[in-house]
């Protein structure tokens, strides 16, 4: 299961990354010349697609109900729709052609990339691919 996950990670994250840089330098050379965002959005889109979506698992993975960790289980929700919604918004506004090919690329890419920064946790912590088996109901000695 780790091989499976470190493959998919090793694959998804370095595209989503780049996809996210690559759409922020198309989306801000469409900006006015003497705007700043022409130089941060390339280096800010990718970095808060990633540290907010590992932030987001990873406080999901190691939370529970008695402990909560980062953001807990429920606090995750709203770095995940900044990030869904400033992938799109740059993959859309980067695009060549604003048409309804761009949408579902964007939507392709965006998913594959969340989906594997979301499995970096358990493909990083031992522990955490355990809780993913079913647990053993204890064998009743009688």
């Amino acid at each position: 299961m780790r091989v499976v996950l470190w493959l998919y990670a090793l694959v998804s994250i370095p595209l989503y990354l780049w996809f996210l840089h690559h759409m922020g330098d198309r989306w801000g050379q469409q900006l006015p010349a003497d705007d700043d965002l022409r130089f941060w959005l390339p280096i800010v889109v990718p970095l808060a697609g990633f540290s907010f979506t590992t932030i987001s698992s990873t406080s999901w993975w190691w939370s529970t109900e008695e402990h909560s960790f980062l953001l807990g289980r429920k606090g995750w929700r709203f770095l995940m729709v900044f990030v869904v919604a400033l992938s799109l918004m740059a993959g859309f506004f980067g695009s060549a052609h604003r048409d309804v090919v761009a949408v579902p690329l964007t939507v392709m890419v965006t998913t594959i990339g969340i989906a594997g920064l979301w499995l970096l946790p358990p493909a990083l912590s031992p522990r955490l691919l355990d809780t993913l088996r079913p647990k053993k109901a204890p064998a009743d000695p009688s």
